[in-house]
């Protein structure tokens, strides 16, 4: 969404209240333009941005007109899909579902038509006088009673401000570009705060520009009219020299001069038209300030990012090259465990491009750049990114699968700290890391790996049962089946197998006791950094993740214990800057044991339940690692926060999800991401991957927290067909 603004200190806020009420469903950007005002608007629209990290802005360095903050608007959207609407609410944000439904027919543009507009009666006349002269006398084609209030896509959008027309305006150019728009009659409100900046200069203004710029019917009249004069005043001198008009030589001399005037200045205006119209126009608009990466052109002075003011500092990275031009993040994979690195990456200023070989991954629609390879295909990425200054950093979060492809990477682009490539096989294996652990003496179990076979088969015979056998490969919890004794191994095999790439699984004793997850920080082979959560499971077969809460609650001696054992890993990897996450298993016989792990940042919530507890921005961190920036981490007091995981115990369609609106109400949710919609399907809960989303939860106290999580249980439902009941979350 852009939100153009000027001097609507009183609207900003009552304005985005309505626009996340009515239209938070969706998966919004809104980018805020502050058109040089000097009411406080500004100050409004970041403190929104610093609560909000769905909120962009940027300020002007003056007032430079709505055009022009409309224009920085489309260039610096995000989405694939555009929604203008003013700041002054006189568009109800309920409206735009309208215009979203009338897109969806395949419409490149659909603009809103008010009806029963509450505007006063000269401006109403002033706007109808505007319309009837420009579509019927001078016949330019414009959409009928078009307004402001318009949905269109961002690449018609961004073409039209890069043209740079000498005399721009928007909806007479869109019908220039495509014949693919519509207009939806909407309703209209009359403004109750604030003073409208429409007046009889901007009208005034606004039809030059069309009048001028899009039709030469008028300006071939005035020439005319000025060739037809100066013929007269011709005729009238020579009538004057001759005495018919019975004046003196000197009144003649002067007839014949005016005729000379008006006859070369008609022939410059019809010159200057026509040369003029295709010129591009100068710069129109500088800006001071945002909190996202600008052009460079588009900036008055050296530094435009918004960190120059002082508390607005987001936590986690200190960018070193505000002054540099915007730098890209490849981000190997798109699943939904990632999402949250895509938005925060573009909240510090990065662009990213996404890699993954679905079209529909989650992550594709939040990305600058979608490039549709496989994350194991690393020669492809290179080739497909070939010649490129600007990429900064490779990352590949929530899942182990590309981190050879992203170990690949850094090193054939040359980037900081290239992932060694014993770190790489310790996530990537899961037999490479059991063997990493008895090499290190930490606690450990007894597991057999290979190729399923009678070798392998005699070998597991000889663990304790249960087992648990994993495909080697894998992560998300795929392809884990549990084992209750020898007979069932071959099956286990057989099921386990289907999610290796290289056909080969490990067998591990079933350990007994609680499980948790360790988000850590690596920097300079220190672990500057880690966080522990108590992990719920979902029962036997899956053994899928339900939950995380925080802090864990670690008996003092583990506690103690944890940062030395991760040291000890990461000298032994030679892993020296990056983040990494493990699982583990804090036995019955008191022992900690660290079950796997991967090189990388963990997903699911994660990093939003870690920063809410601990202050600590772990993507952030991770990015400024891959990037070769500063590390900035400034831990406080874990305060109890809860990841909860939206899943169904049966597949089927959803026919209706009730109660998220209720959710995100709630004190205690700070954030509800849905993966599911209605009408789409859903599997059984048997893999990371088949979750419908998931809820953020904090509280004071951990019974606070915990008992929000079961209102949060009873409020939100999820309805699928044929039995019309609302699955249990888990």
């Amino acid at each position: 969404m852009v939100v153009p603004c000027f001097n609507e200190v009183d609207n900003v806020g009552p304005s985005y209240e309505e626009i996340i009420a009515e239209l938070g469903n969706h998966p919004l950007e809104l980018l805020y333009v502050d058109d040089g005002s000097t009411d406080g608007t500004l100050d409004v629209i970041r403190a929104l941005a610093h609560n909000d990290p769905r909120v962009r802005y940027v300020s002007f360095t003056r007032n430079f007109g709505f055009e022009a903050a409309f224009s920085v608007g489309y260039r610096y959207a995000g989405k694939p899909w555009i929604l203008h609407i003013d700041a002054d609410q006189q568009f109800p944000a309920s409206e735009a579902e309208k215009l979203i439904m009338a897109a969806e027919e395949g419409y490149d543009a659909v603009f809103g038509v008010r009806t029963n507009r509450q505007d006063p009666l000269l401006r109403r006349w002033g706007t109808a006088a505007f319309h009837f002269l420009g579509r019927r006398v001078l016949r330019i084609e414009i959409p009928p009673g078009a307004t402001a209030f318009r949905l269109v896509r961002t690449e018609l959008a961004r073409e039209i401000v890069d043209l740079r027309l000498g005399t721009p305006y928007f909806l007479a150019t869109v019908p220039r570009l495509t014949s693919r728009y519509t207009t939806v009659p909407v309703a209209h409100r009359a403004r109750e705060r604030g003073e409208s900046k429409v007046g009889f200069g901007f009208l005034s203004s606004h039809a030059i520009e069309l009048f001028v710029g899009f039709t030469r019917r008028l300006t071939t009249v005035a020439s005319c009219a000025a060739v037809l004069t100066a013929g007269i005043s011709i005729l009238a001198g020579i009538a004057a020299a001759t005495g018919l008009l019975g004046l003196n030589a000197a009144s003649a001399l002067e007839f014949v001069m005016f005729a000379v005037l008006l006859t070369v200045l008609s022939l410059t205006v019809r010159y200057l038209v026509v040369v003029g119209a295709g010129q591009p126009r100068p710069r129109q608009f500088y800006i001071r300030e945002a909190n996202f990466a600008v052009d460079e052109d588009d900036r008055l002075y050296a530094s435009a990012m918004a960190e120059i003011h002082p508390g607005e500092r987001q936590a986690g990275v200190k960018n070193t090259e505000d002054t540099a031009a915007p730098r890209s993040l490849v981000i190997l994979g798109g699943a939904d465990g990632s999402v949250s690195t895509y938005h925060r990456a573009r909240e510090l200023g990065f662009r990213t491009i996404c890699v993954d070989v679905r079209a529909s991954a989650p992550a594709v629609a939040l990305a600058d750049e979608f490039v549709q390879v496989s994350v194991r295909a690393p020669e492809q990425i290179a080739a497909a990114l070939a010649g490129r200054d600007d990429i900064a950093g490779v990352l590949c979060p929530a899942s182990d699968v590309g981190l050879p492809t992203l170990a690949w990477l850094t090193r054939h682009w040359d980037l900081p700290d290239p992932l060694p490539e014993a770190a790489v096989a310790a996530s990537v294996d899961k037999s490479v890391f059991r063997e990493l652990c008895d090499r290190l003496r930490l606690p450990t179990y007894r597991s057999v790996g290979g190729k399923p076979g009678p070798d392998l088969a005699l070998a597991a015979q000889q663990l304790r049962f249960p087992t648990l056998v994993k495909p080697v490969d894998s992560s998300g919890s795929r392809g884990v089946v549990s084992c209750a004794g020898p007979g069932g191994l071959d099956t286990a095999f057989t099921e386990s197998l289907a999610f290796s790439p290289s056909g080969r699984v490990v067998v591990e004793e079933h350990l007994d006791g609680s499980h948790y997850t360790i988000e850590a920080l690596v920097v300079d082979g220190r672990i500057v950094f880690h966080a522990v959560t108590r992990r719920t499971l979902t029962p036997p077969p899956f053994f899928v993740t339900a939950s995380h809460l925080l802090p864990a609650g670690l008996p003092p001696v583990v506690d103690r214990a944890l940062p030395l054992m991760l040291t000890a890993l990461c000298a032994e990897l030679g892993y020296r800057t990056g983040p990494l996450t493990l699982d583990a298993v804090l036995g019955r016989d008191g022992k900690f044991y660290l079950i796997e792990m991967g090189a990388r940042m963990g997903g699911n919530g994660l990093a939003e339940a870690i920063a809410l507890s601990t202050g600590v921005d772990l993507i952030a961190a991770g990015i400024a690692a891959a990037t070769g920036g500063e590390v900035v981490l400034s831990p406080r007091d874990p305060r109890p926060t809860l990841v909860h995981i939206l899943a169904s115990d049966r597949g089927g369609r959803i026919i209706r999800i009730e109660g998220a609106d209720e959710v995100r109400a709630m004190p205690a949710v700070s954030g509800l991401e849905l993966f599911a919609e209605q009408d789409s399907f859903v599997k059984p809960y048997e893999q990371a991957g088949y979750k419908m989303g998931y809820a953020v939860l904090s509280a004071p106290t951990v019974p606070e927290v915990l008992a929000a999580e079961d209102e949060l249980r009873g409020t939100l439902k999820f309805l699928l067909d044929e039995q019309g009941l609302a699955v249990p979350l888990p």
